[in-house]
């Protein structure tokens, strides 16, 4: 969008409902370049040329006074459905004059209750009748006042750890708004819990909500309520009026407040409407709604929440588009049941290390005392009924762009919980002697998405509070930590230095793409004016840079967007201090692309890509620009504009042309796919506190699409009978069957990464499902098909409990006997195999059957498969070639089942699987795994890690894992191990 002649920046106000929209006030973040909206000025706004009535609530400014962030308030007119209105934003001198909306005069025309039944007693709130008293003596904390809306804000504490919080607007005209949060969040005391109670929310004298609600504790949850058409982004419904905010993404971007995202990407309109039928699809607007946020965090596979932020957020900034916002909205209201909000009861924040430098918030850190300072870990773990695993190296982003696009305070409430979790999960032997280090021995990954959370927390928190103060505090030690281990680096590093050490669990290797995730942190750090992230971010580009630069020295220039690079003596950790004896010694190892890509199949040239894109735009680097280029013409893969269409996430714009680039102001001190193979897994080690922090396993690569044809969403697929095959293609359908309660299950059918299917089931189980077309694919062509499980729900009955099943995947008209329950929201993975056109003739009725695994980052050559219970039974019959590792494995469950990944000779071939086996009762599960690697040849190693233990503090609340057998074709190894710690069992085969 272009800025109007003598306008800052311009807006558009769309009705994207199918009714008109009457006029109303639009609230929205807006982010201002510096010097745009001086010191002293005031905001204007006109829409068709005609002035308007506007409000500016600023939240940050720049070091000149100028305004940075604000919350902005515009009279909107009336709308048709599918018209807008564009308006542009002036600033004018002094102050505005225009007098706030009184809230006491609004509040006497409405009323807003809310009763919570069926816990220790009943409670009764009269939010505005608290508000008044809060008005009047003064405790009333303000977020908007002005002419067109004012917003404050009260808290309720409850008995236990529950407490609620609300945000009521009162507009002009009469209007009135609240945004109330149902937390259970109180952290460092000796009671609450688990919350279980209902809900019910009277407004106006109607009752506008009622819910049954099981939190665990550090789970919250936000719902809006509105009396007419006054509001910010979707404000309305789809089915009548509906305001969508189409903001200046390029001015927003140029400020440094989000990324430099190639807003010319054609995301194509299936993907839009896919999007809109998630949002749309029942239980997205329940409490604690899952919304597609992977809930086991240290999973990996097509994650479309992992990246610089969200896939959907992402998209909803590329292309304005309702649907687009109307689903990364819900995921910022899934952000808010994510247990990660400890709220620090007796200091009325979110929990720090400035008040407690010592805790710990991981079960292994034994239990804390409540009003103790030096507290070494929380007084109270959340439960294991939360249905999450968080791990900070896999976490979303989920609620910064939110914020920034709305201003709304209960989203930025979310981003520092999230921010102040990462800051206490990391164990306190790496955050240094003030608590505050997360960069520290820590996985690069794990060390890029928690400092931008930092980051993002200490750039949106308003001037002035304790969280802009805290968060910037945090956000300072990382960075003046990381630029005075420069020296100590470069003499280690050589002159290849540029790169953050970290824990990858592959000794002697390198995974560039994780370089690349923290580069990208430190890029939005210096493009927001943070001169130590930039220095530093100078220092890395010897490396990020130079990889793609030294052929002639040795270094192939494709593995520089490899998935390893061998960077150390693998025995002794010692660096290789010459791109010659790392291009040496990463073809040794059979790592290096050569003259291909074998070893780029994956995101890792993007991430490439849009590292070398920022180096350039902030340092003015023509060999960033050149070594970009260069990546391009040689054909990298996914790097087409259809692969970023595809999938957005790190669709960042391309560097100015060659000769062109200068340096971007960044205001600190210093100047500044079709067809593809699914992209490999990364090895990871998870240890012992005395080590490292939280165990992760995988990397979130988002799996290349095969196939030709547009993702299908949830709408009416006809007879749902299989596809009939193409010439020399076999059609792919999946038949899912539903147990619904208070809604059908929603499912999203992806096939080799691409949605196939997005919407509600409603055959039922009992009746054998229905069949959904997945489209035609290659005849003897193998893919992955995944299932994910938004909106679980139950009622505590097993009639009151929603489900979704997969009943069978049909490939060429073959019954392919793949199945799977999803009983809780998650996600199954299968593995199926179109047949060849000689197959399909001969095919009896049905294959045998397929079990689905938990992994779609698959080693080609190395498969799990079903085995038989009895440890003695015979080696299931093999291939030429082949051969059959067996394990045995057991738990000693505690608050859910043990769960492992499994690697062989450092790749990836199980991310995590459930093992159910009682080994206290004896039991053993077998798990055999069929693989070409040539076992009779060498020492092989096979590492088994334990990802997810839990401790209550006494041996029988004590989650542990077993592996109690290995055999090779049959032959006993005599191996065993017991992991009672998160971390590795590693085995010679």
């Amino acid at each position: 969008m272009s800025v109007q002649q003598n306008g800052i920046v311009a807006l558009r106000l769309e009705n994207a409902g199918a009714a008109d929209l009457e006029a109303g006030v639009a609230t929205f973040g807006q982010v201002f370049a510096q010097g745009e909206v001086g010191n002293g000025s005031h905001l204007t706004a006109s829409i068709g040329g005609v002035d308007v009535a506007v409000q500016m609530d600023v939240k940050t400014r720049w070091a000149d006074g100028s305004v940075k962030q604000a919350v902005v308030s515009v009279a909107r007119p009336d709308l048709q459905a599918g018209s807008s209105a564009e308006v542009v934003l002036n600033a004018a001198a002094g102050a505005n004059q225009a007098a706030a909306v009184d809230m006491n005069s609004v509040l006497a025309n409405h009323s807003f209750a809310v009763d919570l039944t069926g816990g220790s007693s009943p409670v009764h709130v009269d939010v505005l009748d608290v508000l008044r008293t809060a008005l009047a003596n003064g405790t009333a904390d303000f977020w908007q006042q002005g002419e067109l809306a004012t917003q404050a804000r009260v808290s309720v504490d409850l008995p236990g750890s529950q407490r609620l919080v609300f945000d009521v607007t009162a507009y002009k005209g009469g209007g009135m708004s609240v945004e109330a949060q149902f937390n259970n969040d109180a952290a460092m005391i000796t009671d609450g819990g688990r919350a279980s109670c209902n809900v019910q929310v009277t407004m106006d004298g109607h009752v506008a909500a009622n819910e049954s609600v099981s939190q665990g504790l550090y789970q919250n949850w936000h719902q809006s309520f509105d009396t007419g058409v006054d509001g910010g982004q979707g404000t309305g419904s789809p089915e009548a009026g509906w305001l969508n905010i189409h903001q200046d993404i390029s001015h927003l971007a140029d400020t440094g407040a989000v990324a430099q995202y190639d807003l010319s990407t054609p995301i194509p309109e299936a993907d839009l409407a896919a999007l809109g039928t998630a949002a749309a699809a029942a239980g997205t607007d329940t409490p604690l709604a899952v919304n597609g946020v992977t809930q086991y965090m240290p999973g990996t596979g097509g994650r479309a929440d992992i990246g610089f932020t969200t896939e959907t957020n992402t998209t909803w900034l590329i292309t304005q588009d309702a649907r687009a916002a109307a689903y990364a909205l819900d995921q910022a209201e899934t952000a808010s049941s994510v247990p990660w909000n400890m709220w620090d009861a007796a200091n009325g924040k979110w929990l720090s290390a400035d008040d407690y430098p010592k805790l710990w918030t991981d079960p292994r850190g034994g239990t804390g005392a409540a009003g103790d300072a030096n507290s070494g870990s929380l007084t109270q773990q959340s439960d294991g009924d939360t249905g999450w695993n968080l791990d900070s190296a896999h976490q979303p982003d989920l609620s910064y762009v939110p914020y920034l696009m709305t201003g709304e305070r209960w989203m930025l409430d979310n981003l520092q919980a999230q921010a102040a979790w990462n800051v206490e999960s990391v164990w306190t032997a790496q955050r240094g002697d003030d608590g505050m280090l997360v960069v520290q021995d820590n996985q690069v990954r794990g060390a890029a998405w928690s400092l931008r959370q930092i980051d993002e927390a200490a750039y949106a928190s308003p001037d002035g509070s304790a969280e802009k103060a805290y968060f910037t505090e945090v956000s300072n030690a990382n960075w003046s930590w990381l630029v005075s281990k420069i020296p100590e680096w470069t003499a280690q590093q050589g002159e290849a230095h540029g790169y953050l050490p970290g824990e990858y669990g592959a000794a002697g290797a390198l995974p560039p793409w994780q370089q690349d995730y923290f580069a990208s942190t430190a890029i939005a750090a210096a493009s927001q004016g943070n001169a130590d992230a930039l220095t530093f971010l100078k220092w890395e580009a010897n490396f990020l840079v130079g990889r793609f630069t030294h052929a002639a020295e040795g270094f192939a220039e494709h593995d520089g967007a490899a998935y390893l690079i061998a960077n150390a003596d693998a025995t002794t950790g010692t660096p290789y201090t010459t791109w010659a004896e790392i291009g040496a010694q990463t073809v040794a190892r059979g790592w290096s692309n050569g003259d291909g890509w074998e070893q780029s199949q994956g995101d890792y040239p993007q991430l490439a890509l849009a590292t070398l894109a920022g180096i350039a735009r902030l340092t003015g680097s023509q060999e960033a620009v050149d070594a970009y280029n260069a990546l391009v013409a040689d054909g990298a893969p996914f790097t087409t504009q259809a692969d970023y269409a595809q999938d957005p996430t790190f669709a960042i714009e391309a560097p100015g042309a060659a000769g062109s680039v200068t340096p971007v102001n960044t205001g600190s001190s210093t100047t500044p796919v079709t067809g593809a193979a699914a992209p490999a897994t990364d090895p990871v080690t998870s240890t012992d506190p005395v080590a490292v922090t939280d165990p992760a396993t995988a990397d979130p690569v988002k799996e290349p699409a095969t196939g030709t044809e547009t993702g299908q969403t949830g709408t009416d697929q006809g007879d749902n009978t299989p596809a009939s095959s193409a010439a020399g293609q076999d059609g792919l359908s999946i038949v899912l069957g539903a147990e619904a309660w208070q809604g059908n299950p929603v499912a999203t059918v992806m096939v080799d990464g691409e949605v196939r299917f997005r919407g509600e089931v409603t055959a039922t189980h009992a009746s054998g499902g229905e069949a959904i077309d997945l489209g035609n694919y290659a005849a003897g062509s193998d893919h992955v098909v995944t299932v994910t499980y938004d909106n679980d729900a139950w009622g505590g009955t097993a009639e009151a409990d929603r489900n979704l099943y997969v009943e069978d995947i049909v490939a060429g008209g073959i019954k392919t006997g793949s199945q799977g329950d999803l009983l809780n929201s998650g996600t199954l993975t299968f593995r199926v195999e179109t047949p060849s056109t000689e197959t399909a003739a001969a095919a009896p009725a049905e294959t045998p059957t397929r079990t689905p695994t938990d992994t779609t980052a698959e080693t080609p050559a190395t498969t799990p498969v079903a085995a038989p219970t009895d440890a003695q039974a015979s080696v299931p019959s093999v291939g030429e070639g082949d051969h059959v590792i067996r394990l045995g494995l057991s738990e000693d469950a505690f608050g859910g089942d043990a769960h492992f990944a499994l690697e062989l000779d450092g790749k990836q071939i199980i991310d995590s699987r459930a093992v159910t086996a009682s080994h206290s009762m004896g039991d053993v599960e077998m798990l055999d795994i069929l693989t070409s690697v040539d076992l009779s040849k060498g020492d092989h190693q096979l590492s088994v890690q334990f990802l997810d233990d839990h401790w209550g503090g006494s041996a029988d609340q004590d989650r542990n894992l077993y592996v109690d057998s290995i055999r090779v074709d049959g032959t006993d190894l005599q191996h065993s191990a017991a992991l009672t710690n998160n971390g590795d069992a590693l085995f010679s085969i």
